[in-house]
């Protein structure tokens, strides 16, 4: 009697040795963002250097607050030459992506350039955007030349969304067709990673 408990005891511990790696490693994977994190895809393109960008004043046209700036914080940006329906596209997607980082939120600003337009006359159709900064560089083309990725590149053209981290580097770029869960996700990545900003 004795001699059976042993061997069913020993069944036992040789049947959880055995299983309990598997079930590890399917709670890991269903349960946790472990391996996501540990990662190294991305949905959009690595920027490779990095471009400093010169820290430029943003201005927020639907308050009256305190003068922002583009360093010191995770900047969402978006260029156009005027806001007009595919912007306002752009604008909703980057105030979701905003809202989706949850307790980082505070570390992440939206930035909309214009070439053609300047943040009064745009300030109408971001009524309910609000928190949108508007940046306003001296010389327009020359900042638009930071977002040139390729020779025969348009960058006003492509509605891409770029991420500029809070040293100022432009480091990422977003196709207009880059899935809004797959940006947050890279955002969440990047902030989850940095202590800056």
């Amino acid at each position: 009697m004795e001699q059976n408990t042993k061997n069913k005891l020993t069944i036992l511990v040789i049947t959880i040795a055995f299983l309990s790696p598997v079930i590890l490693s399917y709670w890991f994977l269903n349960h946790t963002d472990v391996v996501e994190e540990r990662g190294t895809s991305n949905y959009g393109e690595l920027i490779q250097p990095p471009r400093p960008i010169d820290n430029f004043s943003l201005t927020d046209p639907l308050a009256n607050e305190v003068e922002h700036k583009l360093h010191g914080k995770w900047n969402l940006v978006y260029i156009t030459d005027a806001c007009q329906q595919t912007c306002l596209d752009n604008l909703y997607r980057m105030r979701q992506i905003h809202i989706g980082t949850d307790k980082y939120s505070l570390r992440v600003q939206r930035v909309l350039f214009m070439t053609n337009q300047n943040s009064q006359q745009t300030a109408p159709d971001l009524s309910d955007y609000a928190g949108q900064r508007v940046i306003n560089p001296d010389d327009n083309d020359a900042f638009l030349a930071n977002f040139k990725l390729t020779e025969f590149d348009q960058p006003l053209a492509e509605n891409r969304l770029y991420i500029i981290d809070p040293l100022g580097n432009l480091m990422m770029s977003y196709s207009a067709d880059a899935p809004f869960k797959g940006i947050l996700k890279d955002l969440k990545k990047l902030l989850k990673a940095s202590r800056i900003g």
